[in-house]
């Protein structure tokens, strides 16, 4: 007879443990697994555990395992990431927090690749969970198990957690025959498996649920309906709860100004660099100009940067009589091999020559660090903590260089990673400074602790949501003392396109939340016949995408104005169609689609965007329409509210560089606020546009689209893939 309360005993080990479960935690394991039991669940329609990437997915399964064995549930099939370093993550990971209950002879961990010839004991006498990684190998030997070596097991009632479930188990290829599309291989074998199994319960688990939770019906809209994409939904959803100390999208792509830390996250490199950094080419990057050289000067300052954080952090721990920690960084620019050996070189060099700088006193070594201090002061003050002294820093650094403490790894195959796991199957850090250097081994799933720097590269040319998402392994638990002195380094063109995504998943989050997804999540698209029609979620990338919450804003930054006689003569046909009421009263006023539209059509003439910047100007004509015409209350379809202020003397750049992206205060959204409600609010602000703000001495408008308070979460897209689109990240 097997005892019960195994959830109430590993909420103690985690009590113990100084990491207790919260309320809020809680209640998602019970009441997920009350989910399971109440409701049938299979692959075709399963229950869904949503977090956000590093946001304590494992521990709320193993927690909905633990509360599944009490209810009755006997077995737990765990399906992972097709690579022998995951599935070696998870069977540590599950052994470490049941290693109680195995102890207790009441459950045995099997990897399905090495489980034994079970005995009748184990099989009636205990509960079992069963690792498989979602690889046709593993899965054979699981179907097998089941259904020929020990046929009793599929008999009683089995709970199948899919881990990472868009990873695999939702996949579709064209037919041979390229008249249709056929499933993959690994779902079809899941599919077996649970037809093996008398009464199983299916969980997917995951942060990118598009392909899941989002896949498309095929119809065709017939003229005058209402355009919200239903999409087709699993048994049920539970929502993972984000614990207090989580970094997410929030933090990097969220509303900040200077005196947030989250404001210094982003430092710009430019697409140059990245390329002079894809292939080895010593006519850009020489070995004597590792400390001087532009093309590497955004990684020759993150490292640097790394390093002087890591300095930082340890100071301040000791000085709290703490324990110093480890801090980490990736480099993740490519996936070739051989960009790898490139980049580790030149990194391996930047090291050297900073080691040679401090033993020889040069000044390029005082210049470097300066230019750190002087970066992260800035996000440290604003956070609210204390920089140590500035030579008990230096000082850390120096020693830091002179023993060796700073180290790089190459992470690119299975082999690699297993040789640097530690106990937990996390990236061991062998020293207090680790610079990890790697490919798509590290996307997903590989836990990367301490990681303070994260210099991103991969620029596909086809973004696809759910899979760059899983390249943001900077997200995770984070306490605010490192957050301020976090870097994240990428392109412009990267950031914002990361930007379109976590709005993207923002908004889905949001749906859920509020219950709007009973309303269906919209996905629109402009087509050339200027009507706003649905696209199925499969159809969009994420460079395509454009994602409004209720409320949210959309606006353009990152450009500069036309000269300006062209400007004087857009200007004035922009004040023709603004009611004179909404100028400067701090009340808007309704004009019709048509106008709103036109004013966006002559705004746009007047911007010229730098590199990595855009709008997507189809998208915002078609959310001004879908919110109109389509979404608002049927009495005030076919009108826009119209807020318009003037005399406006924004920079063009922010103090520290950045191109300043929030024409609107706080006070210009509270009064926009009193307006919103059923249909979209288009505010302009009139900018003087002078030489000394950056801009050419030209005034302009500058507009700002906010969606309706009351709209389901919206998906806008100017363009779609074609069907032969594999939707894949393209980094050729």
């Amino acid at each position: 007879m097997h005892s019960r309360g195994f959830y109430e005993r590993l909420k103690a080990i985690r009590a113990n443990a100084n990491i207790p479960e919260s309320r809020e935690a809680e209640m998602c394991v019970l009441e997920t697994v009350q989910e399971l039991i109440s409701q049938p669940t299979d692959s075709r329609r399963p229950g869904m555990l949503l977090g956000k990437i590093q946001s304590g997915k494992t521990r709320s399964f193993l927690g909905i395992i633990a509360a599944a064995f009490d209810e009755g549930f006997d077995v737990a099939i765990v399906l992972t990431k097709g690579t022998r370093t995951l599935a070696k993550q998870t069977v540590n990971r599950i052994s470490k927090e049941y290693a109680s209950f195995r102890d207790n002879e009441e459950l045995a961990v099997y990897d399905i690749m090495s489980i034994p010839e079970l005995t009748a004991w184990e099989i009636e006498d205990q509960k079992l969970v069963i690792v498989a990684k979602k690889e046709t190998n593993n899965l054979r030997r699981l179907i097998k198990l089941f259904g020929e070596t020990h046929p009793s097991l599929a008999a009683k009632r089995v709970l199948i957690i899919d881990d990472e479930a868009d990873f695999a188990s939702i996949r579709f290829t064209r037919s041979k025959d390229k008249t249709g599309l056929e499933q993959g291989r690994i779902a079809d074998q899941i599919d077996e498996l649970r037809r093996e199994l008398t009464n199983p319960a299916v969980l997917q688990v995951t942060a990118t649920p598009y392909s899941l939770y989002l896949q498309p019906d095929e119809y065709d809209a017939a003229p005058g309906a209402n355009f919200t994409f239903e999409p087709k939904r699993p048994a049920f959803t539970k929502l993972v709860p984000i614990h207090s100390m989580y970094v997410g999208g929030e933090q990097y792509f969220g509303e900040y100004d200077e005196r947030d830390p989250q404001f210094y996250l982003w430092n710009e490199v430019t697409d140059d660099e990245l390329s002079a950094l894809k292939k080895e080419d010593r006519r850009r990057v020489k070995t004597a100009q590792a400390l001087t050289a532009d093309k590497i000067k955004g990684l020759r300052h993150g490292l640097v940067t790394f390093v002087t954080a890591a300095a930082i952090r340890r100071l301040q721990q000791r000085a709290a009589n703490e324990r110093p920690r480890r801090y980490s960084m990736i480099i993740h620019v490519e996936t070739a091999r051989r960009a790898h050996a490139w980049q580790h070189m030149v990194a391996g060099e930047i090291l050297d020559a900073l080691n040679t700088a401090i033993k020889e006193r040069d000044q390029n070594f005082e210049l470097l660090i300066d230019a750190a201090l002087d970066d992260l002061d800035r996000s440290v003050s604003a956070g609210g903590f204390r920089m140590p002294d500035r030579q008990d820093i230096v000082d850390e650094v120096r020693r830091a260089f002179l023993k060796g403490a700073v180290v790089t790894e190459k992470v690119n195959s299975d082999n690699d990673v297993e040789a640097l796991l530690d106990e937990n199957a996390e990236l061991r850090l062998r020293t207090p400074y680790n610079v990890f250097i790697g490919g798509q081994i590290l996307d997903r799933g590989i836990t990367v602790p301490g990681l303070i720097a994260f210099y991103y590269g991969r620029s596909p040319k086809r973004m696809q949501q759910d899979t760059v998402l899983q390249h943001a392994r900077m997200y995770g638990t984070r306490p605010p003392s490192d957050l301020a002195v976090t870097r994240f380094y990428t392109t412009a063109h990267n950031f914002n396109a990361l930007r379109s995504i976590h709005e993207f998943d923002a908004a889905l989050r949001y749906a859920f939340e509020t219950g709007a997804h009973d309303r269906g999540v919209a996905f629109v698209v402009r087509d050339s016949g200027n009507r706003i029609i649905p696209c199925a979620p499969g159809k969009i990338l994420a460079s395509d995408i454009v994602a409004l919450r209720p409320g949210g804003a959309l606006l353009p930054f990152g450009f500069q104005t036309g000269a300006r006689t062209a400007m004087a003569r857009l200007v004035g046909k922009v004040e023709k169609l603004i009611t004179s009421g909404a100028i400067s009263s701090g009340k808007p006023e309704k004009v019709t689609t048509e106008v709103a539209i036109e004013i966006i059509n002559i705004v746009e003439q007047c911007f010229d965007f730098e590199s990595g910047y855009g709008f997507d100007w189809e998208a915002c004509r078609a959310a001004i329409e879908y919110f109109s015409r389509i979404a608002s209350p049927p009495e005030s379809r076919g009108y826009c509210w119209i807020f318009a202020e003037t005399g406006r003397t924004l920079s063009r750049q922010r103090t520290e560089g950045r191109y300043s992206d929030a024409p609107h205060t706080y006070q210009d959204r509270a009064k926009v606020k009193t307006a919103i409600g059923g249909l979209p609010v288009l505010a302009l602000f009139k900018q003087e546009g002078r030489l000394e703000d950056g801009w050419r001495d030209a005034p302009f408008w500058w507009p700002v689209l906010f969606a309706p308070a009351n709209a389901a979460p919206s998906i806008f897209a100017s363009t779609i893939r074609d069907d032969d689109g594999a939707g894949e990240d393209d980094d050729s």
